[in-house]
């Protein structure tokens, strides 16, 4: 080439010029080859839909210590993300590995489009929001609201416990609960006597509610008929309800029933004196005859029987009696509250009798006030009563001189006058005021018909 020529020159300049372009295009066809099998390996291929929730948000509720289930279904998710996060958007799990230290939670897939985030054995602290993301942009978020429901409990420490009170004072029942939602608290007086049958009384109803609903019961001026047992019974509509009994014991003084103030018997035979005492805390109770405590032995046998709560039947059992053994029987009976007593007489049946039925019956007889009295008019009835030891001649009204029943006329009789009026005086005297009557309406009707 001649070095000397200027088309030599030119020929030159096109060549590398060409072969400059060249060698650019060829970098530039490996740099756009390799930024997309960078891209292809990077960013997701989007799919024709955007990956969608079967619903935004839902409420999940479930009782505490239960598996609880919180929902996510995911349509067209393509080759997107899921992951779950809790209230504080703590990351909880990615796909379906769990990624905090909780076994408690796991991802469940029983179909291809779920992601079901479980938590077992819940509890009240994991109440709260869930959220179930897709990694688009911008992200996708489904809510989940976790309602845990905690069954009622009572909480001992904070309650009452079994009290002892005497008549007149107030007794406070606490019953302290908690749950969720909060639970109703409902008292309830368990009263059954000791022989399983249900007591009733005005001043504290049994077996039914006692006063409105709530944490505390209060009784005033309580008295023996309150004490029972109490129940309170907490509950919210979450099984289980809680509940819990109080006892309560209300002490008195003694007090002695006697069914009877006097008992007779015969002279060798044997009887039984009874006395009923009711007292709380329980009484010491003793029979006593002049002044002497009698306590079991050959003479006498003392018993005591439980008959409900609070009372007992203290019994004397006296074998062949004597002329000593008739008197006064008192039946004792004391506590640190206070003391009672009561009498019963002992007596000789077969005296008793004998002078009852030899006493000469003495009637009275008591003039109507309301029939005139006649002088001069009258008749005399005699009623005579034969004195006898048996009680089987009855009194007998017949006419002067006669008498019912006597077989010996020369038995004693005794005579009593009894003034009667004659009847035909009252007839007389009832047709005339009936005829005075008759006659004022007669005059009446004739005075308003002119």
């Amino acid at each position: 080439m001649n070095q000397g020529n200027p088309n030599d020159k030119i020929l030159l300049m096109s060549l590398i010029q060409r072969t400059a372009m060249f060698t650019w295009c060829q970098l530039t066809a490996f740099c756009v080859t390799l930024y997309i099998s960078i891209v292809k390996t990077t960013v997701p291929v989007l799919p024709s839909h955007e990956p969608k929730f079967d619903m935004p948000m839902v409420n999940v509720t479930v009782k505490e210590r239960n598996t609880a289930v919180l929902p996510c279904s995911v349509s067209s998710l393509g080759s997107y993300q899921v992951v779950w996060t809790d209230q504080v958007s703590t990351l909880l799990t990615f796909e379906d590995r769990r990624i905090i230290d909780d076994e408690r939670l796991s991802v469940e897939r029983p179909y291809t489009r779920d992601w079901n985030l479980h938590i077992r054995d819940v509890r009240y602290s994991d109440q709260g929001i869930y959220n179930c993301q897709i990694n688009t942009s911008p992200v996708k978020i489904k809510t989940i609201n976790l309602i845990v429901q905690v069954p009622s409990k009572i909480l001992d420490h904070l309650s009452s416990t079994d009290v002892v009170v005497r008549e007149g004072e107030t007794v406070t029942l606490v019953c302290n609960v908690t749950g969720t939602p909060q639970p109703t608290v409902t008292w309830y007086r368990l009263s059954s006597s000791s022989k399983g049958s249900e007591k009733q009384s005005e001043l504290c109803p049994g077996s039914d509610k006692v006063g409105v609903n709530g944490e505390v019961l209060v009784i005033h001026n309580v008295t023996r008929f309150c004490g029972d047992s109490y129940e309170c019974v907490a509950y919210n509509n979450v099984a289980p309800p809680a509940n819990k009994l109080i006892k309560v014991y209300v002490e008195f003084a003694p007090e002695i029933y006697l069914p009877n103030k006097r008992i007779g018997q015969e002279r060798g035979k044997e009887t039984i004196l009874e006395c009923t005492v009711t007292a709380f805390p329980h009484a010491v109770s003793m029979w006593q005859k002049d002044g002497i405590k009698l306590t079991t032995s050959p003479k006498y046998r003392v018993e005591a029987y439980d008959e409900e709560k609070n009372k007992l039947t203290l019994s004397l059992r006296v074998f062949n009696i004597q002329d000593s053994d008739f008197g006064a029987y008192k039946c004792i009976a004391e506590n640190p509250l206070g003391s009672d007593e009561e009498i019963m007489y002992l007596y000789d049946y077969a005296e008793q009798y004998k002078s009852s039925s030899t006493t000469p019956i003495t009637p009275s007889t008591t003039l109507n006030p309301y029939e005139p009295h006649v002088h001069g008019q009258e008749e005399t009835h005699h009623v005579y009563v034969k004195s006898t030891a048996s009680h089987e001649h009855k009194l007998s009204m017949n006419k002067p001189g006669a008498w019912s029943g006597a077989k010996d006329p020369g038995q004693p009789r005794i005579g009593i006058v009894v003034n009667e009026k004659r009847r035909n005086t009252a007839s007389t005297y009832r047709v005339q005021r009936l005829f005075v009557g008759m006659t004022l309406i007669v005059y009446f009707i004739v005075m308003i018909l002119l």
